[in-house]
């Protein structure tokens, strides 16, 4: 579908010399009773001519990080960046020519190689000071609802978060959590998704998710980190192991496909599926992929690898209950994470309760991203309930140049926020107010095409609008 630019005159700009703090009262647009949309520019950007040395362009993460740590060791700094999806390591920028090729020579001195390139910048998106163009919805958990929405109502499938928001009938949006962007599960997220209620995906790596749930009326929303506990349990009491739901099958796993999912597993025939329907064991199917889910069950879709110790203890006509948890791995007192109905993985977690947290290892999150400048997206809630939804655009200098993570912590602090997480950002990051982008994707067509979505309907009228 066609998708404009909200018109930029509707909008009030605040701009902001490096901080917020003694800053006026910025004007805001209402949008509704109970949501207001900011729109920010922290910082400004210099003219100031500058020179700094490419040390490499990596297709891994994995790489430029040993590139980083080789720059530590020589005694240099590294700075990440990100192209696309490629992984850039330079050097600071520095306003003298000679200083940049004295820094050359100390590198190739360290082993670097003699064609390392030194860059004549005019706009630095390294600089200290910027600038970041920020939109921030700020929305009152008493008159908005919140929602999840997947593309194509399925696990898998991808579409624009305006196309997914005009669908659904939702106010606004942003886009959610990380997932497969190509083949034939495209739009399978990469870390958990809940969609009313129902588990679509299993958490990843114990990284950083934001639930919602309704009570009393309001809104509420829980931050952390979770993971997953699947089992088959068999009438004769025997339980096995489930290690997904809803992705590829490996070898040596045992994963569940529910009726969301599609018409089938889409698997390979190396393996064997168990059709469930009733609770009950209707087909066992071996070297026979992509089975049909029924309406009424799921499947357990067996690796070749573990054939020989799952087959034999299973019939046809077998009672089987199929169970899975998610669980936290962070203080739950509440037992928020139960009540959530909606939930969205992402990750890092930025705040939680009021404490920042810069800990990527805990989430199997490397140092180049979590230093690197992104467009970002993020989700943060105060002390008093209110929700905040955030993007940040970037990879654009002299407009906004994107944030690190540390930085965004800083942000998600300034706007007032205790708890916050970190979601898909670079070209997924999109704000959709009306059915109108208001932000500025770094995609050359527009808005990316995303697995979900996070959604924000009036509570008036939320009930008409389904989820």
């Amino acid at each position: 579908m066609p998708v404009k630019l909200r018109c930029a005159s509707l909008l009030t700009v605040l701009i902001l010399a490096g901080t917020w703090s003694g800053a006026l009262e910025p004007k805001v647009e209402v949008i509704t009773p109970g949501l207001e949309h900011h729109v920010m520019v922290k910082g400004e950007a210099s003219d100031t001519r500058g020179y700094r040395i490419l040390v490499g362009v990596f297709e891994h993460q994995s790489e430029a990080t040993r590139t980083l740590e080789r720059l530590v060791d020589c005694g240099v700094a590294g700075i990440p960046e990100s192209e696309g999806h490629e992984y850039w390591i330079v050097t600071p920028s520095v306003a003298d020519r000679e200083q940049a090729e004295a820094t050359k020579r100390f590198l190739i001195e360290c082993g670097f190689p003699e064609s390392l390139e030194i860059q004549e910048l005019t706009k630095d998106p390294s600089a200290v000071d910027g600038p970041w163009r920020i939109h921030v919805l700020i929305a009152d958990p008493g008159k908005i609802i919140i929602r999840v929405a997947h593309s194509l109502d399925a696990a898998i499938g991808l579409e624009t978060t305006p196309e997914l928001a005009v669908r659904k009938g939702a106010l606004a949006a942003i886009n959610g959590g990380y997932y497969r962007m190509k083949g034939l599960l495209a739009g399978d997220s990469q870390g958990v998704l809940q969609i009313d209620g129902a588990l679509l995906s299993e958490p990843d790596r114990g990284r950083g998710a934001v639930g919602f749930f309704e009570h009393e009326g309001t809104t509420r929303s829980v931050f952390g980190r979770l993971s997953f506990r699947g089992e088959a349990v068999f009438e004769n009491g025997e339980r096995v192991a489930i290690d997904g739901i809803n992705r590829p099958r490996k070898a040596s796993e045992i994963v569940l496909y529910t009726t969301e999912f599609h018409r089938t597993t889409l698997t390979s025939p190396a393996g064997a599926e168990i059709v469930i329907r009733d609770s009950e064991i209707i087909e066992i199917r071996e070297e026979s992929g992509s089975s049909v889910i029924p309406s009424d069950g799921v499947v357990l879709s067996v690796g070749d690898e573990r054939i020989s110790e799952i087959l034999p203890r299973l019939q046809r006509r077998q009672g089987v209950t199929v169970e899975t948890t998610l669980v936290s791995l962070l203080p739950d007192s509440e037992g928020d994470w139960d009540k959530a109905e909606s939930i969205v993985g992402g990750g890092p977690l930025l705040l939680r309760d009021g404490q920042r947290l810069e800990e990527p290892e805990k989430e199997s999150i490397s140092r180049v991203f979590f230093q690197a400048r992104h467009p970002r997206t993020a989700v943060g809630v105060r002390a008093d309930g209110t929700l905040l939804f955030v993007t940040v655009d970037g990879r654009q200098p002299g407009e906004s140049v994107g944030m690190s993570i540390p930085e965004l912590i800083d942000l998600m602090t300034e706007l007032g926020c205790v708890s916050a997480v970190n979601l898909d950002g670079g070209g997924s990051t999109t704000m959709v107010i009306e059915g109108e982008i208001v932000n500025t994707p770094t995609d050359a067509d527009g808005a990316r095409r995303n697995a979900d979505a996070i959604l924000l309907f009036p509570r008036r009228v939320a009930s008409a609008t389904g989820s």
